[in-house]
């Protein structure tokens, strides 16, 4: 881009008008500057301020959120909207000093977000793909009903007669490949949010002393209360012990930790010989090789995925990127050492890849390159 269309862009963007590629334009195009020159400021603090009160107005516009934004650098208040006004000016100064095109960080390709998929496998054998399935009953045997809702999720109801006499008939498998989502009701009528790469099994109907389902992946639970019955999560080698209530189950295979984070009631996490109690608020890392860690935190870090938005908090690029792949289904590699540098924003889930990278090198200083879902982060 030259001068000349640079300054039609701040024209466009004081009034109101920019089209979301040509805010993430501008956005890109500014973060640039700062990064490539050294101007005249009264001191850093002024620098950085005026930076962040740019972004934050341009992701406000751009990304609209249901969850208050969080960044590592702390929020702009009341100075906000009159910093805007100087970023502007400062803008149109930098383009007097820089007449050169603006370099083009990322390859701007359209790869969609995550939609509902998922495969059903079933006791027998049948294998339904949920996502190609038309609304309405999917299977209807047995005393199994399947039905898929119209909101993409399925419903599983099992006759009351099947299920006091159910002892073992085997189990269902659910999974959701990367970039996918979808939302199950089980025999008992708790319900389960997936994540991408996610893989549930549960029996075709509960019967006994407890309820139990095991877990690769990630899951937001609402369980049905049932002291008689507690419900049983078997995730990677970490056992999660509930009667009613709801919990997110972070649990990949690629993670170190099991994270289990509790919304609200009250669960028991066990790993190995070990146990704790968990409170509303409060979260549990497991694995074999160590012992359980619980902290305090905001649960809706843990389930923004279940609202539909990206929601970090003191996060290493490494940790993004992942989550990015699962959902965007592209392989990640990285050039140059990776920065021990952590971040923390909010993005929704629905944008494409491409203005999500955009979002990031505005934040980060990095550099992203998007060629045939092949995402390079280059430092």
């Amino acid at each position: 881009m030259n001068k000349e269309e640079i300054l039609d862009l701040l024209a466009r963007y004081e009034a109101g008008v920019c089209s979301e590629k040509e805010t993430a334009t501008l956005e890109q195009w500014f973060a640039t500057q700062l990064h490539n020159h050294t101007w005249e400021w009264e001191n850093e603090t002024e620098r950085q301020l005026v930076k962040r009160a740019m972004q934050r107005h341009i992701e406000s516009q751009l990304f609209p959120k249901k969850i208050s934004p969080v960044f590592t650098l702390k929020r702009i208040a009341t100075a906000a909207a009159i910093l805007i006004f100087c970023a502007t000016a400062i803008g149109i100064y930098l383009i007097r000093r820089s007449s050169g095109p603006v370099e083009q960080f990322y390859i701007s390709q359209a790869v969609a977000p995550g939609s509902n998929a998922a495969q059903l496998t079933l006791a027998d054998g049948k294998t339904i793909w949920l996502d190609d399935a038309q609304t309405g009953t999917v299977y209807n045997q047995g005393g199994i009903a399947i039905t898929k809702l119209a909101n993409g999720g399925i419903d599983y109801q099992v006759d009351d007669r099947f299920a006091k006499g159910a002892t073992n008939e085997g189990n269902n498998t659910i999974s959701v490949p990367r970039g996918g989502q979808y939302q199950i009701t089980l025999p008992d009528g708790t319900k389960v949010w997936l994540n991408s790469a996610t893989t549930l099994t549960y029996p075709v109907a509960f019967a006994g002393h407890e309820r139990r389902v095991s877990l690769t992946g990630e899951a937001y639970f609402e369980v049905v209360k049932n002291k008689a019955m507690p419900f049983k999560v078997n995730a990677n080698g970490t056992h999660i012990l509930v009667t009613g209530t709801e919990f997110n189950v972070a649990a990949y295979a690629d993670e170190k930790m099991v994270k289990t984070t509790l919304v609200t009631g009250r669960v028991e996490v066990a790993c190995g010989s070990q146990k704790t109690i968990l409170n509303p608020g409060q979260q549990a890392l497991s694995s074999s090789h160590s012992s359980i860690q619980t902290k305090d935190i905001d649960t809706d870090y843990a389930i923004a995925w279940v609202n539909g938005d990206f929601l970090f908090e003191d996060q290493d690029i490494r940790t993004i990127m992942k989550d990015i792949a699962r959902w965007y289904n592209v392989d990640v590699v990285f050039e140059g050492m990776v920065p021990s540098k952590r971040f923390g924003g909010t993005y929704t889930r629905s944008k494409g890849l491409a203005e999500l990278l955009g979002y990031l090198e505005s934040l980060s200083g990095m550099h992203f390159n998007l060629k045939e879902r092949r995402v390079t982060v280059m430092m």
